[in-house]
């Protein structure tokens, strides 16, 4: 059971959910706090499980989820029912989907879970964006995700100076994970659709959470942050094969007419951008956030990152920098 909250927000979350629900004497439980500055409670009355969600306006996106988990349930998706909200003081209360995330399941070799997630890629890539809520990753997007690696990661956390020679080279390269990102057919993007986004329910289908940053972007976005999950490695044989099983997907749906070799090399260099952003973010969330457990994924991102530039002549700039600068100062910062 976790542990009861106290604290001002919580106090206020309480007698909302209270006023709403008609109940007296509530004692949240606390779940889980997340990269961002949400926290989730439990409140279990007469066999009714609910989930409250303290979700700071000024911080989180509450009505793009209150938006989007609608479309995401119009598109077949389970995700948590919003039963109330209040948008000016941050509260949500949702339906209960459980504890089980997909991540503990993979760890103990179930991986025939993957299968249904690659049939949730299709569900999600249909999902209808309102007019007025649909943001695009586009160039500029991208531009200021990577930015992200170089000042938080690269300058912040390991304190490296780049040269113009360096710097020039590296935006060489972001152009060019710029102009594959931007160069897929567009669909709707859940934008962290990985292992601790993915909830299990009855130990027989797939929940989805943590939504509420959904835009349109690239075909290959989830399905890169998916298999090459920041908290979960994939052997290359594995990888490959459910790589094939969505492409063959996208290609049945009608989305893409791309060979498996031009789909493999969005996926790669799409899983690339997005490997580069995290070590920003999660450099930001050490520095920022005091969050330092975040560094320890830090290994297997930039496990990612290497190989895929050793894959590719033209990204060898970026494996330069990581060999002879990053990994050498990485050391040093860690030990």
């Amino acid at each position: 059971m976790g542990a009861i909250l106290i604290d001002r927000r919580a106090q206020q979350l309480t007698d909302w959910h209270q006023q709403q629900q008609g109940l007296v004497g509530v004692e949240l439980q606390v779940l889980s706090a997340d990269a961002s500055f949400r926290r989730y409670f439990r409140h279990v009355v007469q066999g009714c499980c609910y989930v409250l969600v303290d979700a700071p306006p000024t911080t989180e996106k509450n009505r793009e989820f209150v938006a989007l988990a609608l479309a995401y349930a119009d598109a077949g998706i389970d995700v948590p029912r919003v039963i109330a909200y209040d948008l000016e003081q941050g509260f949500l209360c949702l339906t209960d989907l459980g504890d089980q995330l997909l991540l503990p399941l993979l760890q103990q070799g179930q991986l025939a879970w993957y299968q249904l997630a690659i049939k949730q890629l299709g569900l999600i890539a249909s999902v209808k964006l309102a007019e007025q809520e649909r943001l695009y990753y586009d160039a500029d997007f991208f531009t200021l995700e990577l930015a992200l690696f170089s000042d938080w990661f690269v300058r912040d956390l390991l304190g490296i100076s780049l040269n113009a020679s360096d710097s020039a080279a590296l935006t060489d390269c972001f152009e060019l994970l710029i102009s594959s990102a931007t160069a897929q057919p567009l669909v709707t993007v859940h934008r962290d659709f990985h292992s601790r986004n993915i909830m299990v329910r009855d130990q027989q289908s797939l929940a989805i959470i943590d939504f509420q940053d959904s835009v349109t972007g690239p075909l290959t976005y989830d399905v890169a942050s998916l298999l090459t999950d920041c908290y979960f490695e994939l052997s290359t044989k594995q990888r490959l094969s459910l790589l094939q099983q969505a492409h063959q997907m996208y290609l049945d749906m009608a989305l893409t007419t791309a060979d498996f070799e031009q789909f493999k090399r969005w996926f790669d260099w799409m899983a690339l951008q997005r490997h580069l952003k995290v070590c920003g973010i999660f450099s930001r969330l050490c520095l920022r956030d005091n969050k330092p457990a975040y560094l320890a994924d830090l290994p297997l991102v930039i496990s990612y990152i290497v190989r895929t530039c050793e894959q590719y002549p033209e990204l060898d700039a970026l494996a330069q920098l990581f060999k002879l600068q990053i990994l050498p100062q990485l050391v040093t910062r860690t030990s």
